[in-house]
């Protein structure tokens, strides 16, 4: 009789194996889960494509927001120039960091065709930006 009353004492129960398996198999869906997430299947990526970390991203985004502002200085200098030229470089922009000229992912130079005013990032996967 006294060993049942230690048996069913809940303070002194372990963990039963089919206890142990589940929370296992839990632990393994979430992993498995969040690692399926993170290599991008869940965003819309295409399988084989190379996988996109968040500081990627961002420097896609910097590239693109760089790009704009270079686009928005090479305008406002072809407007001030009497003759409504292009400038002959990106150095000639006046008040644009030096930071804004190269791709922040490749650090390549932007290339700037001074005939058109057309300036884009050199840099794979960048081309339409």
């Amino acid at each position: 009789m006294l060993e049942r009353q230690r048996n069913s004492d809940p303070a002194r129960r372990g963990f039963s194996l089919v206890e142990i398996l589940v929370v296992c198999v839990l632990l393994v869906a979430l992993g498995g889960g969040m690692a399926y997430l993170y290599m991008g299947h869940g965003r819309g990526e295409k399988p084989g494509q190379i996988v996109r970390t968040p500081i990627t991203r961002a420097n896609d985004t910097v590239c693109q927001s760089n790009l704009s502002q270079v686009r928005q200085a090479i305008s406002m200098e072809q407007m001030s120039d009497t003759d409504g030229r292009y400038p002959q470089s990106l150095a000639e922009l006046k008040g644009l960091p030096k930071d804004f000229t190269s791709c922040p992912t490749g650090h390549e130079p932007y290339v700037y065709d001074a005939a058109t005013g057309q300036v884009h990032c050199a840099h794979p996967g960048h081309e339409n930006y």
